[in-house]
């Protein structure tokens, strides 16, 4: 597995005990109708057969490094990060599978678009066995409502992902640690306050959704859940502040409450009355920046959104 000089794009993919697919996944980008491509793949101390796959591919695109010691996803991306060649970065975990088109229209689209500093695709949702459950789709393009979306969700597919390199060393852009399945969320936060991000409809990704994969061990463990639901809130003040927002402490508490990934309701008149006056806040702070009109839309939208939900109609 030689070094490759120069591809227009390395592929990053970190590998931990996923013996059962990533076979597959080495193969969707062997299978890709852009060639001039490099697989970074780095394994993170796995202990079933990862590594013995990983040896068996003699294509001298692929570029494979063994961790001493486990140093955890966030850190391994950005390994993969520092030892990119490519002019852009691709994103593939080792449980998933990228389609065969997929890195071709990414990156005719970037050379198309200047502007724009990242680009994401739609996904469908497969089991262990590789059967599709669902079809997830994105027509989100405008990039100033990808941002004001940021604020409140995570609306980026991860594996979908392509970026230019140059962008995310010029503003110091890393994946976090401690962030529990969670730091590619602050990853795009921190893209978008800097960049310009754009998705297109395309499908690009076959996403594994697997009881053991890492996010679900992470937010339906109990043992995690508490420190998960910080981590969360962390994002979302992050997001909200560094968009130029400001909330006082109680309003900020209240804000993270009922946008917490695990769906809070709405629990009576007097909570809905609160959120509806934040919201207005939030709205008013809009006016005068340059993307006003996609932050007062997102965040009327997810009132609705939460409204509907509440309480107020069992």
């Amino acid at each position: 597995m030689n070094k490759r000089e120069m591809p227009q794009v390395s592929v990053i993919m970190p590998s931990y005990n996923k013996e059962k697919y990533i076979g597959e996944a080495i193969e969707s980008i062997i299978s890709q109708t852009f060639s001039d491509w490099e697989l970074i793949i780095i394994d993170d101390c796995s202990t079933d057969q990862s590594v013995e796959i990983i040896r068996s591919y003699q294509d001298n695109r692929i570029r494979f490094y063994e961790n001493p010691y486990n140093i955890g996803i966030a850190e391994n991306r950005n390994r993969g990060i520092a030892l990119a060649t490519g002019k852009y970065i691709a994103l593939l975990d080792a449980d998933d599978i990228s389609l065969p088109e997929r890195l071709e229209k990414e990156i005719a689209f970037l050379d198309e678009h200047p502007e724009v500093d990242v680009v994401f695709g739609g996904f469908k949702e497969i089991d262990g066995e590789g059967i599709i459950r669902e079809t997830y789709f994105t027509p989100l393009k405008n990039p100033d409502y990808i941002k004001a979306n940021l604020m409140i969700m995570d609306v980026i597919p991860n594996g979908s992902c392509m970026y230019r390199k140059d962008f995310i060393a010029q503003h110091d852009i890393r994946y976090r640690d401690g962030y529990l399945g969670m730091d590619d969320y602050l990853f795009w936060v921190e893209c978008s306050l800097h960049g310009r991000i754009s998705g297109m409809t395309d499908v690009f990704l076959l996403w594994r959704n697997t009881s053991n994969n890492g996010t679900n061990v992470y937010k339906y463990s109990p043992e995690y859940r508490e420190t998960r639901e910080r981590k969360y809130s962390e994002i979302l003040s992050f997001a909200l502040k560094e968009n130029g927002f400001q909330l006082n402490e109680k309003e900020l508490d209240f804000y993270c409450k009922v946008l917490s990934e695990y769906k809070y309701k709405l629990q009576n008149e007097k909570e809905i009355q609160e959120w509806y006056r934040l919201i207005r806040k939030i709205c008013r702070q809009a006016e005068g920046k340059k993307n006003c009109w996609e932050v007062q839309k997102v965040f009327k939208k997810q009132f609705g959104i939460c409204l509907e939900n509440s309480y107020l109609w069992d």
